[in-house]
C-alpha cells in the first residue's frame, strides 16, 4: 500500500519537477533546494525571534504594550523584524512539509535514511507547535481573539466524548 502511494506521489513530483525546470531551470528549481529552503528559513526566524523577545514583556499586563512599542515606536525595524519573523515561519512550515512529501514520494525513508526520516517527522510536529504557540501568543497579547475563539474550544472538547 505504501509503495503505491509512493509511485502515485512520485508520479506527480515528477510532473512538477519538469515544469518547475521549465520555469526556473534545472539548476534553479527550488523543489531540489527544499532543504536548504527549510534551514534558511530556521536562521531567519531564529535571528528574528530572538530580536524580537528582547522587546517583549511576556507579562499578562504588559504584553500588548511590547508588542505595541515594537510596533509603534519602532515602527521601521520593529515591524520589519515582526513581518520577516511571521512570513518566514509560514515559509519554513511550507517548505519543510514540502520537503517532507517529496522525501516520502520518493522514497527517501529507507535503509541509510531512516534516522533522519525517524527524527525528522517529530521535528515537524515541533515546528507545528511552535507555530501554533506563537500565533496564540500574538493574538492574547493583541487581543484579536479576546476569549471568542478560545472560549469555545474547551465548551467544544467537553461535549465530545
Amino acid at each position: 500500500m505504501i509503495r503505491a502511494v509512493e509511485r502515485f506521489t512520485r508520479r506527480g513530483w515528477q510532473r512538477l519537477d519538469r515544469l518547475f525546470d521549465w520555469l526556473f531551470t534545472e539548476r534553479y528549481n527550488p523543489l531540489y533546494q527544499l532543504g536548504a529552503l527549510g534551514f534558511l528559513y530556521f536562521w531567519i526566524v531564529t535571528v528574528s525571534g530572538v530580536y524580537l523577545f528582547v522587546f517583549f514583556d511576556t507579562s499578562v499586563s504588559k504584553a500588548y504594550l511590547s508588542v505595541e512599542y515594537l510596533t509603534r515606536e519602532q515602527w521601521f525595524l520593529g515591524g520589519v523584524m515582526r513581518s520577516l519573523h511571521r512570513y518566514a515561519s509560514a515559509a519554513m512550515g511550507v517548505t519543510v512539509t514540502l520537503h517532507l512529501l517529496r522525501e516520502f514520494s520518493m522514497g527517501r525513508f529507507r535503509g541509510a535514511r531512516a534516522f533522519s526520516w525517524i527524527s525528522g517527522v517529530p521535528l515537524l510536529w515541533l515546528l507545528f507547535a511552535w507555530a501554533i504557540g506563537g500565533y496564540i501568543l500574538v493574538c492574547r497579547s493583541t487581543r484579536a481573539v479576546s476569549g471568542y475563539g478560545y472560549g469555545r474550544v474547551p465548551r467544544l472538547a467537553a461535549g465530545v466524548r
